[in-house]
């Protein structure tokens, strides 16, 4: 009986630490615990405006770039991206977005990224940078996402040189959702 017991605890402690590697949730991040790069953070949007669909989507933060080396690589994308604001500098974010219909008529697209409120940059005390406007390295995060399928790119931003703690938002009420799923946080630092 002892053995049984001591190898339950153990698969059970098992369980829990191989879970602790799997995807975040969307009702565990808020801007107070925003999900970590390489976190795929689950959600879900609903699309339609008849007759609307839920359709499951995964945003992870697959790596970000700062200072300097973002400023490189925005001068190779374009000539014409200007240095940022006195006291600012920029960050790269590349990002994954997936989309899954959760049923076989789902056949709805979701348009990333040119919606001006879809990605958003928040300071450390959570007050909203500025949108800027700049051209990123390809492959830039815009496009239409099928059900089935994901997009991957870049976004940018630019941030007060000191706030070591920036927070990227996504916000799904933007892109042709109608107005159903939670708005995400993801960290743009380590």
């Amino acid at each position: 009986m002892r053995n049984k017991l001591i190898v339950i605890v153990l698969v059970l402690f098992v369980s829990a630490f191989a879970m602790s590697f799997g995807p975040v949730f969307a009702q565990y991040n808020s801007s107070t615990n925003p999900a970590s790069i390489g976190a795929p953070v689950r959600s879900m949007i609903e699309l339609g405006s008849v007759y609307s669909n839920i359709y499951d989507i995964t945003i992870t933060v697959l790596e970000t770039i700062r200072g300097k080396e973002a400023m490189g690589r925005l001068k190779m994308a374009s000539p014409e991206n200007s240095t940022p604001a006195k006291g600012f500098e920029y960050i790269l974010a590349r990002v994954k977005f997936e989309m899954k219909g959760r049923a076989v008529t789902d056949t709805l697209t979701f348009d990333l990224g040119n919606a001006p409120l879809q990605w958003v940059c928040l300071a450390s005390d959570l007050t909203e940078y500025p949108k800027i406007s700049v051209t990123v390295p390809e492959p830039p995060l815009i496009g239409t996402v099928k059900t089935g399928d994901s997009l991957e790119g870049w976004v940018a931003f630019a941030v007060d040189r000191k706030d070591s703690k920036p927070v990227m938002v996504f916000d799904p009420d933007s892109g042709g959702a109608t107005g159903r799923g939670r708005t995400l946080f993801f960290k743009l630092y380590r």
